[in-house]
This record gives structure tokens, sequence and C-alpha cells, in this order.
């Protein structure tokens, strides 16, 4: 039988009035195991964490998440997985890059908080931005956090590349998430490539895992490899590869 877990955490949460911040100074854990237990990674929070949760918002462990039956009907699955793993991967690296920032990018962070929240009498300081744009970060569309990631990336220094893409037009072969597509590259570098998909509309997003199928810059032979959509541009999608060529 096949089941999915699903976090009631975040709902709990919004019953009781509680915000972000004030999870953490209950239980006294970091925002980013709050922000797990909030999503489908709370299977990976422990039971001693659980009970902390638990007993902060005064219910049972039993009530901060649900199972759901996923077999008798497989496409509602496979919608439901491709999507929520694509906000857990864009989520995850945003948490990242806000738990690794400098000092100096962390000033940036704070301009950027109170540039996006709405509420003019809650504007965060330094002292609490971290824990602050956690929990706005939790009620934004896939869309907005995968442009919030970019901008992310450009205020740590991220974007820099190891190494220097060269133009490289050949056609390609994409699967993603099951489905298959024919492009043509833009660039590579010996950790990504561009490709150029069109106008068409499309359901990829940042995060999503990627089967290429080209031709090797060096050799010229057909080759397969994996990688990870980093970024979606207008006229394409740039790739990381899963390991360097």
């Amino acid at each position: 039988m096949s089941k999915k877990i699903i976090s009631r955490v975040k709902d709990i949460m919004g019953r009781e009035g509680l915000n972000m911040r004030d999870l953490k100074d209950r239980t006294g854990l970091s925002p980013v195991i709050i922000m797990n237990a909030c999503s489908e990674r709370i299977l990976y929070c422990g039971l001693n964490i659980l009970q902390q949760i638990a007993t902060a918002m005064n219910v049972s462990i039993k009530e901060l998440f649900e199972e759901i039956d996923l077999s008798k009907d497989a496409w509602p699955k496979r919608n439901i997985r491709t999507k929520d793993t694509s906000i857990s991967d864009v989520t995850r690296q945003l948490i990242n890059l806000i738990m690794k920032m400098s000092s100096t990018d962390k000033s940036k962070l704070l301009e950027k908080f109170n540039d996006l929240n709405k509420t003019v009498s809650r504007k965060s300081d330094l002292a609490n931005v971290t824990t602050d744009l956690i929990e706005l970060i939790m009620k934004m569309t896939l869309p907005e956090r995968c442009e919030l990631l970019g901008e992310f990336i450009a205020y740590t220094g991220q974007s820099k590349r190891r190494y220097s893409r060269t133009p490289y037009l050949r056609p390609v072969h994409l699967s993603i998430s099951g489905r298959v597509f024919q492009a043509n590259t833009r660039d590579v570098s010996r950790t990504g490539v561009f490709i150029e998909i069109g106008t068409g509309k499309h359901s990829f997003a940042v995060g999503d895992e990627i089967i290429i199928n080209m031709e090797h810059p060096d050799t010229s032979k057909h080759f397969k490899l994996s990688g990870r959509i980093k970024r979606i541009a207008k006229n394409g999608i740039g790739i990381e590869f899963d390991q360097a060529i």
C-alpha cells in the first residue's frame, strides 16, 4: 500500500495563532528543523523533536501529521509528488543559503524582508531576520520562491561559475518527470548546460531532476547524464550536472 505523510504543523500553528518565531521560542528548535516539520520532511524529524513541537502547541504527536493512501489513484499520486518535491527542493535551497549568509549578506537579507513584508508595523531586525524570512517563505507560492532563490544566489555570490561556459549549439533529448522533450543547447561548461526550450508553457520548476542525452563537447560522442534545473529563463532552462563532465 502506497502512503504519503502530510504535515499538519503549519495548519495547527495557524489555528493557534503561532508564527515561526513563536514556535522557535517555545521549543528551542532551529528554524530549519521547524521548516522541515512543516513540510513532507516531517518524516525525517525524530520522535523527540515531534514531541517538543506537539508539547509546545498542546497537541498529540499524532495530530502533527496525516497519512494519505495513494494506492487507489496512481495519477494524482504522480502529480502531488512532483509538485511537493519541487517546492521542497527550492525551499531547502533557500533555507541553506539563508543559514550560510555572512553579516554583510544578512544586511541585504534584512532589506529584502522589509521590502517583501506587507505589514508596515511588522519590521524585522538583524537578530530575527532569519526566522522572520523563513516564516515569510513558507507563505510564498512556488514561482515566488524560485524568484527569491535567484536573488539570494546573486546576494551570496554563488552565481559565479567555477567553469566558463562555451557556445555549443547541438540537439538534445531531455527527460523530466517522465516526459521526453527535444530541444537545443546554447552553451555548455564542465558543470552545466543552458537549453533553449522555447516560449511554450512548461511545468518545470527549479530543483526538478532531469536526464539529458547529448553529444559530449570534447569527443562528440552521445552520452547520458543526470542533473537538476538550476534556473528558469524566458527562453530556456539552466541545468547543473550531478557530476562534472
